[in-house]
C-alpha cells in the first residue's frame, strides 16, 4: 500500500505498520499482566505446595509417634488410642500433603505448557506476517485489500486470506456485519 498525504487527505498506513502497532499493543498488555501478577503476595499454587510440604513430614512424624506409643504399652485400649490418634491422623496428613503437592506440580506443568503454546502462536504470527509481507500468499501486497477476512464453509473462526489454516480450503469473504458471530484465528489474528 502507498501512503497518500495532503491537506485534507487522511494517511493510509501499510499493513506492516498496522501489524507493528498491534504487536506493540500485545507486548504492552502482556507486560502489564506480568506486573499485576508480580504484585500478588501468594498464589494458590505456592500455598498448596507449602501446605503439602508441611503436611507430609508432620504426618510421617505423627505416624512414628503413634507407633512408638503403641509399641511401648501392653494395654490394648491404650494401643487403640495411639493407633487412632497417631496412625490414622498421620496417614490423613500424609495423603493430604501428597495430594496438595501433586496438585501444585500439575498447576506448574499446565502453566508451563500454556506459556509454550503462547510462544508458539506468537512465532507463527510473526512467520505469517513475514510471509505476507513478501507476497507469498499469492497476491502482491499492493493488490491485497485491507481488512478482508474469510471463513470456511462450516468454520467458526475468521481468518486473513493468506492464513495457513485456510490454505487449500473453500472460503468465502466475510462482510463486516457478519464478523461479530466469529472468533479470531489464533494464527493470523485478523481482528487485532
Amino acid at each position: 500500500m502507498t501512503t497518500i498525504t495532503g491537506a485534507n487527505t487522511p494517511t493510509i498506513a501499510s499493513d506492516a505498520a498496522v501489524q507493528r502497532v498491534r504487536s506493540a499493543r500485545r507486548r504492552l498488555a502482556e507486560a502489564l499482566t506480568a506486573l499485576r501478577a508480580r504484585g500478588r503476595r501468594i498464589s494458590l499454587e505456592s500455598l498448596f505446595l507449602t501446605v503439602g510440604t508441611l503436611c507430609l513430614p508432620i504426618g510421617a512424624i505423627t505416624i512414628l509417634l503413634g507407633w512408638y506409643g503403641a509399641a511401648h504399652t501392653g494395654h490394648v485400649y491404650e494401643q487403640n488410642d495411639y493407633l487412632i490418634s497417631g496412625g490414622l491422623f498421620g496417614l490423613g496428613l500424609v495423603v493430604i500433603g501428597g495430594v496438595l503437592s501433586l496438585g501444585a506440580w500439575f498447576a506448574r506443568q499446565v502453566r508451563a505448557t500454556e506459556a509454550g503454546s503462547q510462544q508458539t502462536l506468537r512465532a507463527l504470527a510473526r512467520l505469517y506476517d513475514l510471509l505476507a509481507s513478501q507476497g507469498t500468499a499469492g497476491t502482491p501486497e499492493a493488490e491485497r485489500p485491507a481488512g478482508v477476512v474469510v471463513v470456511t464453509e462450516r468454520g467458526s473462526m475468521m481468518h486473513r486470506p493468506g492464513c495457513p489454516a485456510v490454505a487449500d480450503r473453500t472460503v468465502r469473504v466475510l462482510s463486516p456485519s457478519d464478523a461479530a458471530g466469529y472468533r479470531s484465528c489464533g494464527i493470523c489474528m485478523p481482528a487485532d
